[in-house]
């Protein structure tokens, strides 16, 4: 009987920890330390995509106002960064359970060659941030004769 009991108390355990490492996994994914803001920053779920005549990325920024986000070009960067801050009703809410990431946030892009940086065109509907840029055309390359003094 004591072995039965150790094997159940073993299981326990196991499925403990295995709850630990989801909840660290959940935390980690939604926290970008490399974004300058530390633990408090986030990282909003992005979609990239091309058509013939677009480049075109969708940022999930659901809950925010249009005012706080910023877009801009930065050299050969799209970059989307804001705010999202946690409403709180009333004084002395005790929440029960927070799932939702709150914070600074930012994502830098590196835009393609054949994109036109002057035609950024930005809309934000439904919490999605659309951007499209216009591509340029393509140059092949073509090689480059140094004369050597």
């Amino acid at each position: 009987m004591a072995g039965r009991g150790q094997s159940s108390a073993f299981h326990e355990m196991q499925s403990i920890q295995k709850r630990m490492n989801q909840l660290f996994e959940n935390a980690l994914a939604r926290t970008d330390f490399d974004a300058g803001g530390g633990v408090g920053a986030w990282t909003p779920v992005t979609d990239v995509y091309e058509t013939d005549e677009t480049f075109v990325v969708l940022v999930e920024l659901p809950g925010l106002g249009q005012e706080s986000i910023d877009v801009r070009v930065d050299g050969d960067d799209l970059v989307v960064e804001g705010e999202r801050r946690m409403e709180r009703e009333q004084p002395g809410e005790h929440f029960h359970r927070v799932e939702r990431s709150y914070g600074r946030f930012s994502r830098r892009l590196r835009l393609p060659s054949a994109v036109d940086r002057e035609s950024v065109d930005a809309v934000y509907r439904l919490g999605v941030l659309t951007v499209r840029l216009a591509k340029t055309a393509r140059r092949e390359p073509r090689p480059i004769r140094v004369s050597v003094r």
